[in-house]
């Protein structure tokens, strides 16, 4: 059964994900943070598609740590961890 794509769904993605997965010794860890950074990526793009980027984006970068991660185009995001800061800054100002 195909689940529902929302921005809460990919939330619970985020905050359940492990993003140093790569870093693990354990095989088992990588290939459970690669399942799961590919189920984000699909999650991602879906709801691109669906006309919400500015809040995928947003929400992604609340939970992604930056250092230490695989590159966010791996998880379908888009937008540079600067330029979506950029925009956070000029939106406050």
């Amino acid at each position: 059964m195909v689940k529902a794509i929302t921005l809460d769904t990919l939330e619970k993605q985020l905050l359940e994900h492990d993003w140093t997965y790569e870093m693990s010794d354990d095989h088992s860890y990588w290939t459970s943070g690669t399942t799961d950074r590919k189920e984000i990526k699909v999650a991602v793009e879906k709801l691109y598609a669906m006309g919400l980027k500015r809040k995928v984006d947003i929400l992604f970068f609340k939970h992604y740590p930056v250092e230490g991660c695989h590159n966010i185009s791996g998880y379908g995001i888009t937008k540079e961890w600067a330029t979506h800061l950029a925009d956070q800054l000029e939106q406050v100002s």
